[in-house]
């Protein structure tokens, strides 16, 4: 596709398939929120997105994709944390985990989290677990949103007018896509990896820990029948 074409395309169809990437982050899209809004400030800065709907769509987008977090947060309320389609979602040690953010902080966590990439999907769906009210949620998310958002979307419109054109940018991409394609594969497989290596460790903790109270209980009833056999009359 040449530019022309593909800056035709994004400007007819870009806007529509911004906002569903930003929704699809509540789902588990590779693309997030932060990288999101770097593309679009950077699609600002080649002159194919323009500021006010790029900033509006984006806006909208984090705050539908953080309800969506949210609500299923409620939804656990009702639901099993241990049951099988929970934990391939969120496993209820992390859970645990923002449970303890959530007695430090209160709810301003949901605020600081906007600021530390990673923690979102724990904060938010904890906070509709938690029974946070939905306008509190709103205020402290979108008061967050507003402040990180606009930051992001000039960072990236810095970086299209260093960069140049929407043809340069496909030009530089083309001829390096295959390199691009490697480095995300393999950055996928080595998280893969490294989250599988830390849940085996965790299994093997908690497996350790449960023998070792099963040995200790085992030592404790033995000591108690010694002595109750001590003292048994003959």
């Amino acid at each position: 596709m040449n530019p022309e074409a593909a800056s035709a395309l994004l400007g007819t169809w870009g806007y529509p398939l911004y906002l569903l990437l930003f929704l699809l982050t509540a789902f588990g899209s590779p693309l997030t929120e932060d990288v999101l809004l770097l593309v679009g400030g950077y699609l600002i800065g080649a002159h194919v997105f323009s500021w006010a709907p790029t900033a509006t769509i984006a806006y909208a987008g984090i705050l539908g994709a953080d309800l969506c977090l949210f609500w299923f947060g409620r939804k656990l309320r009702t639901h099993t944390p241990s049951r099988g389609f929970v934990r391939h979602v969120i496993r209820p040690g992390r859970l645990r985990l923002a449970a303890r953010w959530f007695k430090r902080f209160g709810d301003g966590v949901i605020f600081l989290s906007r600021f530390v990439p990673g923690t979102r999907l724990l904060v938010f769906v904890s906070a509709g677990l938690r029974g946070v009210r939905l306008t509190r949620f709103v205020l402290l998310d979108g008061l967050a949103a507003a402040a990180w958002a606009p930051l992001l979307l000039w960072a990236g419109h810095w970086a299209g007018e260093r960069i140049g054109s929407l043809g340069r940018t496909l030009d530089i991409i083309g001829d390096r896509i295959f390199w691009i394609l490697l480095a995300i594969v393999s950055a996928y497989a080595l998280r893969r990896w490294w989250l599988q290596r830390g849940y085996s460790a965790a299994g093997a903790s908690r497996s350790r820990a449960g023998a070792g109270t099963s040995a200790g209980a085992g030592l404790r009833l033995g000591a108690r029948t010694s002595r109750l056999d001590r003292y048994t009359p003959l």
